[in-house]
């Protein structure tokens, strides 16, 4: 218990700074409000084609919403390049909300079912770019690789919350007999997620379109190629398929479980879905521990293991609790999953490689989740409900031994050192700085070494490097007055950069200093964005009034 309380508050705390980024707060705004949206239609959906048509057209509508939105996945990045985070995700809202709320006219007027299909296909289509291209664009609004793991804890837990809300107030309505009210909700929700995209800034508008080095093409083969070099993510995507595939295996199983093994009836099907969405926060409270750069690859493992045994122990005992027990425990995985997951994916990979391999993923993703529906129909065709369900809790299981004997002993998943990463972030001037800018820097950064007595920079001389202090210490001082001391963290010589002016102080290593030299050009490019620039501006401003007076 007291360690499930350190991780609750390690959690809190961790949460609570990440939404403190007005960007990462409208990000997972949009993801949280999206997702109860989208599985309430989903769940409203699925319970009226089922009423309609029976098992099987239930199946069907799994394949026929998903299987657009492969493509959409697939394009994913492209989009992304050609017109930006912001306008794309404001598109995605609006056509999603479009979709809903005709979905709620068919409904009401019991409209032809083929319809319904084809609403359902267009909000997965809108709805299948909207992961890829926050997750991309998560690094380059996070500030630091721990902000980052706590925006995906965040993720985890707007997605909990709004997999339990969605389908609680779906199966709430489904019970009152107003399934087309519902639609009409989710249609409203959609609209939230459009205006709250609205505010969404970049420090770098570079980065708004994932910082691609080649923008242009679907960039898949470019992602696959990315993926065949950097063995973690690569492995990982067999996870991403299978998961996906089990996930959507089990959607139509849990609604004929519900009505016909487990005799709960159609609200049982919200009621089912919520427990997974109540997993899901319970599983946000133990995924900041679990996200730990040196466990990343065995959580991932097991949570892929407890993400489908649960399954086949409904089939084994169909009773109504222990399946609400199944589902609350695939919550908790699937929350550990996903911040896991995403975390591999995005510190896995550079940053100009990330959209095209989220390309891949969503694309992945999107297979996944065809099989699982398109295999559902012929499980329950071959070995009724019971079979299908003990068949498809296998399957991860099974698949989570085979990565982790390929990549069970990855210790390092980034690409870039963390410890440099986390120096950076310590000097003023890059605090306001965007994870993918302080990579960037990272990349351009030369170690350099003085020994005691020596000169870093001299007064007067003119200025075209920013140096970083590693180790050591150093002493500044202006017209033969010491002004102050500096250690590791410390940033030297940007008011020459900013001003372009000489060197306004002499630095002297006052013993051993190494530390990392980065260009003025490399400089300027770091800190030119809104926010970096203000705080730079400032920092200016206090050392000049520090100075001696002339004279």
């Amino acid at each position: 218990m007291g360690r499930l309380l350190r991780s609750l508050r390690t959690s809190v705390e961790a949460v609570r700074t990440a939404l403190g980024n007005d960007g990462i707060r409208r990000l997972e705004l949009v993801w949280s409000v999206g997702i109860a949206a989208d599985t309430a239609l989903l769940v409203i959906l699925l319970v009226v084609v089922y009423g309609r048509d029976g098992a099987v057209a239930a199946g069907v509508l799994g394949a026929v919403r998903m299987g657009p939105a492969v493509l959409a996945g697939m394009l994913s990045g492209a989009l992304l390049e050609r017109f930006a985070g912001r306008p794309m995700l404001l598109a995605v809202g609006l056509v999603r909300a479009a979709g809903a709320a005709l979905a709620a006219v068919v409904i009401a007027t019991e409209g032809p079912t083929v319809l319904l299909f084809g609403l359902a296909a267009l909000v997965a289509i809108a709805g299948a770019v909207v992961r890829p291209i926050q997750l991309t664009l998560m690094p380059a609004i996070a500030r630091s690789p721990r902000e980052l793991v706590a925006a995906n804890v965040a993720w985890g837990t707007g997605e909990g919350l709004g997999t339990f809300a969605g389908p609680l107030g779906a199966g709430l309505l489904i019970a009152a007999g107003r399934p087309d009210v519902g639609a009409a909700a989710v249609g409203a929700a959609f609209l939230v997620t459009a205006w709250v995209v609205i505010g969404l800034r970049f420090e770098d508008e570079h980065d708004a379109i994932g910082g691609a080095a080649r923008p242009g093409g679907l960039r898949l083969v470019e992602g696959v190629r990315t993926l065949r070099r950097r063995s973690v993510p690569g492995w990982s995507m067999l996870g991403v398929f299978t998961q996906l595939l089990t996930r959507w295996l089990m959607v139509p199983l849990t609604v004929v479980a519900a009505i016909e093994l487990l005799g709960i009836g159609e609200p049982g099907v919200g009621m089912l879905n919520a427990a997974l969405g109540l997993g899901g926060l319970f599983g946000a409270v133990l995924a900041m521990d679990a996200a730990r750069g040196d466990r990343l690859v065995r959580t991932q493992s097991v949570a892929l293991t407890y993400w489908g045994a649960p399954l086949a122990l409904i089939a084994i005992l169909p009773h109504p609790a222990v399946a609400v027990a199944a589902m609350l425990s695939i919550g908790v995985a699937n929350a550990v999953y996903d911040v896991v997951l995403f975390t591999i994916f995005q510190r896995g990979v550079s940053n100009n490689e990330r959209s095209a391999v989220f390309s891949v993923f969503e694309a992945t993703a999107g297979l996944g989740a065809v099989t699982g529906s398109l295999l559902a129909p012929a499980l329950l065709a071959a070995f009724e409900i019971r079979g299908a369900l003990a068949i498809s809790g296998a399957i991860l299981p099974i698949v989570s031994l085979i990565i982790y004997s390929r990549i069970g002993r990855s210790d390092r998943v980034s690409t870039v050192d963390e410890a440099l990463v986390g120096l950076l972030r310590d000097v003023e001037v890059f605090s306001e700085l965007p994870l993918t800018a302080l990579e960037r820097l990272a990349a351009g950064l030369r170690p350099i070494q003085y020994e005691p007595g020596e000169i870093l920079m001299r007064e007067g001389e003119a200025g075209d490097f920013f140096v970083v202090v590693a180790s050591g210490e150093v002493e500044i001082a202006a017209a033969g007055q010491v002004l102050s001391r500096g250690g590791p963290g410390t940033g030297l010589g940007e008011i020459a950069l900013v001003r372009r002016s000489p060197r306004t102080a002499t630095v002297t290593a006052v013993d051993a200093v190494a530390g990392f030299c980065v260009d003025c050009r490399t400089f300027m490019a770091a800190v030119a964005g809104p926010a970096s620039a203000a705080v730079t501006e400032r920092i200016v401003a206090a050392h000049l009034a520090r100075l001696p007076s002339p004279g």
